[in-house]
């Protein structure tokens, strides 16, 4: 499945009438770490296959970074790095099958968690 999200965002990317629609973060900040790591983790798979491998290295960095993030988030709720992993993962998948159907709102989403998480 992760493969076809990245044919998908490979060629949005090429086309840059993509990706122009709204869209936001949830109102949860706790969620953002999460939700922008997701999308930071699918963004660096897309560099990685396109060979950008620069910016590939940038978003598994910025996804690293917020992974640390989201484990502190759960150990705060005495909960796991496990389960923190888990959770994660949850969104990377839901985020993935939102890219099958809807490129421009990843790339989109992936803009705002560019934003949000510039470094």
């Amino acid at each position: 499945m992760l493969r076809a999200v990245v044919v998908f965002l490979i060629g949005a990317f090429a086309t840059p009438s993509h990706g122009q629609g709204s869209t936001e973060l949830g109102p949860n900040t706790n969620e953002h770490p999460f939700q922008c790591g997701a999308a930071f983790a699918i963004m660096a798979k897309v560099y990685e296959a396109a060979g950008d491998a620069s910016k590939s290295v940038g978003y598994q960095t910025k996804f690293d970074k917020l992974a640390v993030q989201a484990e502190s988030i759960f150990e705060q709720s005495h909960r796991s790095k496990s389960d923190a992993e888990a959770y994660m993962q949850k969104h990377v998948d839901s985020l993935a099958a939102v890219a099958e159907k809807d490129v421009a709102l990843v790339i989109n989403f992936a803009r705002r968690c560019d934003q949000r998480f510039p470094g």
